[in-house]
């Protein structure tokens, strides 16, 4: 089965190959040592340095003004240099697992972006980062880790471009109005927030009309409202990890949904075996 997100790692391999073999003065390598990669600085195009220990980019690296791939991700890198506006080819940026308050402001003149991972630790103006954030006219998918975040700014809503949003570890209730304004969101994950209220959500995300994909999974809620039937774009929706009881019948309304994810909550057996036979053969639901 592919499902959004299994085409979105696939996408990232072909993009990998891609930017390996792009012609440049030199050939094109990958690079796990800066290093190594200083003595070939026109030919970098593909440039991991995860989990090295490092607490800030290396003024070293932005002379690698070819770089299309960075995963910097599994570094407690507290700061971005401005510097970063140097990589003006950048297509990935992967920072998970960082320790960010902040984006520079020169982040907004990597037209070229695509893909960015994030991991802030306590951010300091999120309102202003997702406005920076929303100049980037090819940003299509943005995963953010924001442990303890309660609310989302307005600017959310501006990040036009965005199809695939990805939100962990989070203590969002609630989303802002202006959510519903990403009107190309395709894949979305409000993963491992017990605050969330499903049921109070609805509204906006029935607004997003290209949303096929919907992950809320480790949320912890014990009921899926019968307004679920409102997302009717939906054709993958993953509820693994939470303690339903049961699924509404409205569910039947969705008539794109093609899978389900139940695993791992409380549904009684032979409720699930009902569902099954209910169901098929349209709707796969995994339990």
């Amino acid at each position: 089965m592919m499902t959004a997100n299994n085409l979105l790692k696939g996408m990232l391999c072909v993009i990998g190959i891609i930017i390996t073999f792009l012609v440049t003065a030199q050939p094109a390598k990958n690079y796990t040592s800066l290093e190594h990669a200083l003595f070939f600085t026109d030919s970098v195009q593909w440039l991991s340095l995860r989990n090295k220990g490092l607490t800030e980019i290396p003024d070293e690296l932005f002379a690698l003004h070819n770089t299309r791939y960075l995963d910097l991700g599994l570094n407690p890198i507290k700061v971005i240099s401005g510097k970063i506006e140097n990589l003006d080819k950048l297509f990935y940026l992967d920072l998970s697992n960082s320790e960010l308050s902040q984006l520079p402001e020169e982040i907004k003149s990597l037209s070229f972006l695509r893909y960015v991972y994030l991991r802030y630790n306590k951010p300091t103006n999120l309102d202003r980062d997702f406005q920076l954030l929303a100049q980037l006219p090819n940003l299509k998918a943005l995963h953010l880790k924001i442990p303890g975040l309660e609310e989302l700014p307005e600017s959310v809503g501006q990040l036009a471009h965005v199809e695939y949003l990805e939100l962990s570890d989070t203590h969002i209730k609630s989303l802002p109005e202006s959510f519903a304004e990403l009107k190309n969101l395709n894949v979305l994950y409000v993963n491992n927030d017990m605050r969330f209220d499903i049921l109070n959500n609805i509204r906006v995300l029935a607004r997003l009309p290209k949303l096929s994909e919907l992950h809320l999974e480790g949320d912890q809620f014990t009921k899926l409202p019968s307004t679920i039937n409102q997302l009717r774009s939906l054709e993958y929706l993953y509820l693994n990890n939470n303690r339903l009881k049961e699924l509404p019948p409205e569910i039947q309304d969705l008539k794109k949904l093609r899978y389900i994810d139940v695993s791992n909550n409380d549904i009684p057996n032979l409720l699930l075996d009902q569902y099954r036979d209910q169901y098929a053969p349209t709707l796969r639901i995994r339990f």
